[in-house]
């Protein structure tokens, strides 16, 4: 996310929030070591709402947003690997920062040496919320708002919040 949208949230004295991943029920995402849960599906506003677990040292691909994204690291830490001009930057992003934007931007998201949760929040202007890519970032797969709701659908099928 670019970082003229990225803000840490202020830590409150005394109790530390913690979120309780101890009840969400997970399943397998495109790489090892990712897990998502997702939340809402709105397909006729283009939006969709989700969690993903990292395991520790863990990653996705390659990916290029299309989609307006809002970030909320929940746990841990979030690590950004994008290439600039050639070179690879890393953002780490700990609990607490939010961030907002990153239509167009082509990353890596994972974790540090700690578990990390993510909530992502997607709104699109088209069908497509991000476009996963390989090694050369040559186009793989787009992946929709129609496909989000279809694994909503199938993955948790009694989730009260669906229309």
């Amino acid at each position: 996310m670019s970082d003229a949208t990225t803000a840490a949230l202020s830590p409150h004295t005394g109790n530390r929030f913690q979120f309780d991943t101890t009840s969400v029920e997970w399943h397998k995402f495109f790489t090892p070591g990712t897990w998502y849960r997702i939340l809402s599906v709105d397909v006729v506003a283009r939006q969709a709402d989700m969690l993903v677990k990292f395991d520790p040292n863990s990653q996705c691909m390659y990916h290029r947003h299309a989609a307006c994204t809002s970030t909320l690291v929940l746990e841990g830490e979030l690590r950004v690997r994008e290439q600039v001009n050639g070179t690879e930057i890393v953002k780490i992003k700990p609990a607490g920062n939010y961030s907002i934007g990153g239509e167009g931007e082509i990353h890596i998201e994972g974790s540090g040496q700690e578990q990390a949760v993510i909530f992502f929040g997607m709104r699109s202007e088209t069908d497509v919320i991000y476009e996963l890519l390989d090694e050369k970032l040559n186009l793989k797969r787009a992946v929709t708002v129609e496909d989000f709701d279809r694994d909503w659908r199938a993955h948790w099928p009694n989730d009260p919040r669906k229309n």
